[in-house]
């Protein structure tokens, strides 16, 4: 059935642009979601103490960082992440911007039952359960005497139905992931320590030297006679001697320090850092979910340029 459109050249062309570009981003999204599922279906879940290195998935619950919870900064609730931002209404037709937001990149935890994970945060796609928005008249929500919420956790009806309460003028949300949520996570698996890694001798032993002339004055003072100017040959000796002998201690530091098992992004092109509170399940269905109704636009909007195509162009 066509649309019987009746259109001058100006507005065909824009027209056929507007739906170009639709279709072209709607692919984008398409792909990357499709991309996403294939990763999540075709990685099977590893254990921490056995896994390999590379880019593997994990499930386990999440466990504070080595420096402690976080504190959320709009609910002042305890949690090992967070995303806020703060709104503001501007503008006769009342549109939204943005006042401030931030993401907290404190690394935390995984246990698995088999092993404990460090997952740096920073440029991970987080996908958390734990998500709020509410309404206030001041920038800081603790300071609203009645307030509006929606999302995960509530502490109060909406004070108005479903709506706004009068007055508003600051949105608030919130994202968080809590302590002893089960996450998953997929990303580079890395396992540092047990002797991993570690330089040989000679190679601790220049770095330290290099280390040492940078502050010349003192190894002077360490290794030379009162009031000389530069290290003789044989002072020069002793400080290679001295730097091996410290090297030889700080190798065998390293040897000794146990594992510490991390997850972070690759950095690779269509490898993210994905960390969900969602289900397995349901996180593979959002992304098929998402993947076909990129094709339902791609077809609409295919559909809708045959019809410009076919429709008189006066």
């Amino acid at each position: 059935m066509l649309l019987n459109l009746h259109i001058d050249q100006q507005e065909f062309w824009l027209g056929i642009i507007v739906c170009s570009v639709s279709m072209l981003a709607a692919a984008w999204f398409m792909f990357r979601h499709l991309r996403r599922y294939r990763l999540i279906t075709d990685t099977p879940t590893a254990m921490i103490r056995s896994a390999p290195q590379g880019y593997v998935e994990i499930i386990g619950n999440v466990i504070g960082g080595e420096a402690g919870l976080l504190t959320a900064p709009l609910s002042g609730r305890s949690c090992v992440w967070y995303r806020y931002r703060v709104d503001r209404q501007t503008g006769r037709k009342n549109r939204w911007s943005s006042e401030h937001r931030g993401t907290s990149e404190q690394w935390f935890q995984i246990d698995d039952g088999t092993g404990v994970c460090l997952i740096d945060p920073s440029k991970a796609e987080i996908d958390a359960v734990q998500h709020r928005i509410w309404y206030g008249n001041t920038p800081n929500p603790s300071l609203n005497a009645t307030t509006a919420h929606t999302g995960n956790f509530l502490t109060r009806p909406l004070s108005l139905g479903a709506g706004i309460p009068l007055g508003t003028r600051y949105r608030y949300i919130e994202t968080l992931i809590l302590e002893h949520e089960k996450v998953y996570a997929l990303g580079t698996f890395k396992t540092l320590g047990g002797g991993r890694g570690v330089e040989s001798i000679d190679q601790i032993q220049a770095q330290i030297i290099r280390d040492w002339k940078a502050n010349y004055a003192e190894l002077l003072e360490r290794f030379s006679t009162p009031g000389a100017k530069v290290l003789t040959d044989k002072e020069w000796q002793n400080v290679r001697e001295a730097a091996r002998l410290a090297a030889i201690e700080q190798r065998k530091d390293f040897l000794e320090l146990p594992d510490m098992h991390t997850l972070s992004d690759p950095g690779l092109p269509g490898h993210p850092l994905l960390i969900s509170t969602q289900d397995e399940d349901k996180l593979v269905q959002r992304f098929r979910t998402r993947a076909k109704l990129c094709l339902i636009y791609i077809i609409a909007a295919l559909w809708f340029c045959s019809e410009l195509l076919t429709a008189t162009v006066y």
